[in-house]
């Protein structure tokens, strides 16, 4: 494999999904225009499309058609050759499953629903075809054509998922055949068909993506294969796991959240890519819905630097005008950008310090609401992203290093002090085992809710780290409102909430039965009366705390050399101050104060740090929600001495020197003034 993107971090898209209906849509298209505005933009890499989700090609197909207003020119030819002629990498873009002309063409490669209408119905102007089918032929067919006719460094394939959960017949046949059952239509995780169903359909994709990638390794062995896999985080229904990521040479994918969403995903994206640096995309428009309105020069640049504050690749994703055309105004900016970003390079990624890492799960993306639901009524919510992502919050507006983990770590748990598992939903016996181990060795763990109740198949029974957690399982409450009351004196954790006010959580909690030498430190308290039942109540707005109980409500377990804290309900999740603050003592009493890093900084800097060869790298990232950022003077920085002799600290990448004291097993630092970025370079002997 050639590793072309290694030190490669500026790069770019020009969405082409244009229809065919009028003669006059990409007849202005001209590929030196197209490419000298790459070069305006200081563009490295080059995404370029071979064709789109409406389906016509860009090159001389024999297998496909291809688009009319191109009027026969190899487009994708010329765009390759043009851009290595500048120095820039290409990568050739191909719309997997999107593919509205073999959609028409083919009605048997078609998804259907569970109601049996085509997926056309349900998806509106995407036709989505079904890599169970003939499909999957054609696509090799395609893939095969490009790669023997064309010369480019990587291929991304766009849409590697199920946008729907396909019931045509290809579907339905293979699961007859692997399982000699009927594909199930009502939703149930506790339910082994149901969720043997989903391993199903999970497990298709995988193989779909791995073969795809085995089919470019084998006629092209140095070109790096991407899937699309922004779709991480997306619900059960797109049936995503790590396995997309294995097929990948790098992650990468399209978001277009905010800053909290990136700082997730980028560091997701650190721990699950084969190689470095990831790839993190998101558009130059306020999202794919709009054509034409940029983002603030501001918002893209803390877009781009916060990417390169994870050691990850920025790509901006333009729209060609249907007619063919672009928008100058938008690679002037970007050549703006990308020309401090080139500035930076020789100095991004390393490895990555994380003292906490929250553990993301892709058997989790479901909420135990929607069960008994039919397919079609599924509501979409993940509980246990939403917790993730808050726990993310908490982090970063704290200045705690941190880090995002999957399944593929659970042989490098003992790296992290402490392992945050936010409403995990679902395990397997290999990681019980792992965090059981883990526990044991003196690693510390936080866990909530239904943490372990149920398996990787449905199976319900006891918690499997029982041992670890210190509780046995009883049942859950049915009320949906509930409080966590004090069960000891212990002012320093609990601080302003007490018995007479406990902590509200908007959300039942489990019952369980603490286990001999568990330590519980607060019990669940209930309201006076169900929430649920309207007409009998203590108070008409709200449902006031009345009912204290025995269940615990926090449990601290010692367990070998190390220790975890269960919460019977998802305090993670909660997103008021006073919730957040009671979840970080309670994290800070299991990490301690051997932190990496410290510091006192507005909530809207993140940090991170990188060791690299002969020194540390610190970014400092000022991404506040109102663009222009409000400059920020004062930061101080307390890094964790090791066995390192600090010979110089400067601001990159002028080398401008800063001062620096040592202090009680600290090397301390203060930042003048923080725009938006600032890198950091500690040098030791």
């Amino acid at each position: 494999m050639n590793k072309w993107f290694q030190k490669d971090f500026r790069r770019n898209l020009v969405d082409m999904h244009i229809e065919n209906w009028d003669e006059s849509f990409l007849s202005q298209l001209e590929p030196r225009r197209y490419v000298e505005l790459l070069k305006t933009a200081k563009v490295s890499t080059a995404m370029v499309y071979a064709n789109s989700h409406v389906g016509y090609c860009y090159w001389p197909t024999r297998t496909g058609k291809m688009h009319r207003g191109i009027r026969g020119k190899d487009v994708l030819g010329e765009l390759i050759e043009l851009c290595h002629r500048e120095g820039m990498n290409v990568v050739v873009y191909y719309s997997l499953i999107y593919n509205n002309w073999a959609y028409d063409k083919e009605p048997a490669w078609r998804m259907r629903l569970a109601d049996g209408r085509e997926a056309r119905a349900w998806t509106g102007r995407y036709g989505v075809c079904c890599p169970n089918s003939g499909y999957r032929d054609f696509a090799f067919q395609q893939v095969e054509e490009l790669l023997v006719n064309y010369d480019f460094e990587g291929i991304f394939f766009d849409m590697t998922f199920w946008p729907i959960v396909c019931y045509c017949q290809s579907c339905r046949e293979r699961f007859f055949k692997e399982t000699g059952k009927e594909p199930p239509k009502i939703i149930d995780w506790e339910n082994p068909e149901w969720v043997l169903f989903q391993r199903k359909r999970e497990e298709w994709l995988s193989e779909f993506a791995k073969v795809m990638t085995e089919k470019v390794k084998k006629l092209k062995p140095n070109v790096t294969v991407e899937h699309q896999f922004s779709t991480c985080v997306a619900n059960w229904v797109l049936g995503v796991t790590e396995n997309i990521a294995n097929a990948s040479d790098y992650c990468g994918g399209d978001f277009y959240g905010g800053a909290l969403q990136e700082s997730f995903i980028c560091k997701l994206y650190y721990n699950l890519t084969a190689n470095q640096p990831f790839e993190f995309m998101t558009s130059r428009c306020i999202n794919l819905n709009d054509h034409t309105t940029t983002k603030q020069k501001e918002l893209l640049e803390a877009q781009t630097f916060s990417a390169i504050a994870n050691g990850g690749a920025f790509l901006f994703i333009d729209a060609i005008d249907p007619i063919g055309t672009m928008n100058e105004k938008v690679y002037e900016t970007m050549g703006e950008i990308f020309s401090n970003v080139k500035d930076y390079e020789e100095y991004i990624g390393g490895e990555l310090c994380q003292d906490v890492a929250i553990y993301f799960s892709f058997e989790s993306k479901w909420d135990p609401q929607d069960n008994k639901k039919e397919v079609l009524q599924t509501s979409g919510r993940q509980p246990h992203l939403d917790s993730a992502l808050n726990t993310t919050k908490s982090l970063i507006t704290n200045h705690i290093p941190f880090g995002i983990i999957t399944k593929n770590k659970l042989e490098e748990l003992n790296k992290f002090k402490t392992i945050v598992l936010p409403y995990l939903l679902m395990v397997d016996e290999e990681e019980a085992e792992a965090f059981r181990e883990y526990v044991f060795r003196g690693g510390k763990l936080y866990a909530s809710y239904r943490a372990f109740l149920l398996d990787k198949n449905g199976k319900k029974g006891d918690f499997l780290l029982s041992d670890v957690l210190g509780i046995s399982f009883l049942g859950e409450t049915k009320e949906r409102v509930t409080y966590i009351s004090p069960s000891q004196e212990l002012p320093d954790l609990f601080e302003d909430i007490t018995t007479k006010a406990p902590l509200t959580l908007f959300h039942s909690q489990i019952l369980a039965q603490p286990l001999k030498g568990a330590e519980v430190i607060a019990r669940i308290c209930l309201p006076y009366t169900d929430p649920a039942d309207v007409s009998r109540f203590a108070s008409i707005h709200s449902n006031p705390p009345g009912i204290m109980t025995d269940y615990p409500a926090i449990v601290r377990n010692k367990f070998g050399k190390g220790e975890a804290i269960w919460c019977a309900g998802p305090l993670e999740m909660m997103s008021e101050e006073r919730h957040r603050s009671f979840f970080l003592r309670l994290l800070k009493s299991l990490v301690g104060e051997e932190l990496s890093f410290q510091a006192e900084a507005p909530k809207s800097v993140e940090i991170t740090m990188f060791k690299q060869k002969g020194r540390y790298i610190i970014n400092l990232l000022n991404f506040q929600p109102e663009l222009p950022n409000i400059p920020v003077q004062g930061i101080k920085l307390k890094i964790k001495i090791t066995d390192e002799r600090i010979s110089s600290v400067s601001i990159l990448p002028s080398r401008r020197p800063l001062p620096f004291q040592i202090m009680d097993g600290f090397f301390e630092i203060e930042i003048p003034r923080l725009e938006t970025f600032m890198m950091i370079s500690l040098e030791f002997y």
